[in-house]
């Protein structure tokens, strides 16, 4: 009895390791190089032309800081061109009881992406929702403060899951 318990624990163990062994040559890093390029330095020579609105230049300045990774832009000829057009909605999410209004909002962006080499043929496109929630404050200035605040936080959100996009397809474009 005590033997097949220890001898079934190390056929489970044996398969366990046979399986994640063979699993690993299926695995690539997500910026690890593609074709003797690293995918970190095909994100850097990518433009990202300005976008429209508060969080547009929130979402501009946070991509160019993620696709750099953290360096300051070099000034060279872009391989790639990234466009980006935004929608926002916002919507009440708590009425206040008294009858004054609502207390907190959902506010939503939605980018809308598309990248191009630089003779203009479309690569890759995708779209990115992010959405947070704000408190709606009886200041005026601090409302309009609070929402800026959650355009900025999301712009983040977006920046990272655009840039997550973009990597994966210049993984996957090299197989």
């Amino acid at each position: 009895m005590l033997w097949s318990d220890t001898s079934s624990k190390l056929i489970r163990c044996g398969l366990i390791l046979c399986l994640s062994l063979a699993l690993t040559g299926c695995m690539r890093p997500l910026y690890g190089s593609v074709n003797g390029e690293s995918v970190k330095s095909t994100l850097s020579s990518i433009d990202v032309k300005p976008i429209p609105d508060i969080a547009g230049h929130y979402l501009r300045e946070e991509l160019l800081f993620n696709l750099n990774g953290g360096a300051v832009p070099e000034d060279r000829a872009a391989s790639y061109i990234l466009a980006i057009t935004l929608s926002e909605a916002s919507q009440a999410v708590a009425i206040d009881s008294t009858g004054n209004g609502s207390d907190a909002a959902s506010v939503s962006i939605s980018a809308r992406y598309s990248l191009t080499d630089t003779s203009g043929k479309t690569l890759h496109q995708g779209i990115s929702v992010a959405s947070g929630s704000v408190d709606r404050l009886s200041q005026r200035f601090a409302a309009v403060r609070a929402f800026r605040e959650a355009k900025i936080r999301i712009a983040k959100s977006l920046a990272g899951q655009i840039e997550t996009d973009l990597a994966a397809y210049f993984v996957s474009r090299s197989k």
